[in-house]
């Protein structure tokens, strides 16, 4: 009888977790009311967005990837935009702080508190606070990417200023402008995304200087 009742409270709780864990795989799940189809993939959102700034947005991701050799011309990912609220919370875990994040075996991307009227994403920083979205799919794109030609495992073992700069360079700019920069450093301030800008700075002199290749610039690694 005791194993009985034990077998099935070990079923309901593997049931439970199994409900719980399932958004954080299919965040779909969690019913985003609006849908829309876009060639860079299926985009869920809390808010209707608008078809011609969705096509712009894609558009402007697409311009962005193919600045690398790694990228495929048709590349997809199911996209997530949350408006910073209780989906966001749940999501993110422990990057709450960020623009977005990937996840590393559904390539899914969920992105934080986005304006559907100009696209624009913000994370509540004070500094550096906000960033077009085709900048933040490009950075995030990039990422699975990157796990993609060098494997989750190996990705996971390169410096941090290598691969946020890569995925910067990539998209293209960084959320801190020189200005912000020059002012934190001035202050002697630190900030989450000083790794991001400088690695930015750091993986374009590198790839200027092996001919653009993303393998020389991840070697030894």
């Amino acid at each position: 009888m005791h194993k009985l009742m034990g077998g099935r409270a070990g079923l309901v709780l593997g049931v439970l977790a199994l409900i719980l864990a399932s958004p954080l795989v299919a965040p779909q799940l969690l019913a985003f009311p609006h849908k829309t189809e876009t060639p860079i993939g299926t985009v869920w959102s809390e808010q209707p967005l608008d078809p011609a700034l969705m096509a712009a947005t894609a558009s402007a991701v697409r311009q962005r990837l193919a600045s690398s050799p790694l990228a495929r011309p048709d590349e997809k990912r199911p996209i997530f935009l949350t408006d910073g609220g209780w989906r966001w919370l749940y999501l993110a875990n422990t990057t709450r702080g960020a623009f977005a994040f990937t996840r590393p075996i559904t390539s899914a991307v969920v992105v934080n508190r986005t304006d559907p009227r100009d696209v624009v994403v913000r994370n509540g920083a004070s500094i550096g606070g906000a960033r077009p979205l085709a900048a933040v799919l490009a950075h995030e794109f990039t990422h699975g990417i990157i796990r993609r030609e060098y494997g989750v495992i190996r990705s996971a073992t390169f410096p941090q200023w290598k691969v946020e700069g890569y995925c910067d360079h990539v998209a293209g700019n960084s959320s801190l402008s020189e200005a912000d920069v020059a002012m934190l450093e001035a202050e002697g301030r630190s900030h989450p995304a000083l790794t991001y800008y400088h690695g930015r700075k750091r993986v374009a002199e590198e790839l200027a200087a092996n001919s653009g290749s993303p393998d020389a610039l991840f070697a030894g690694d």
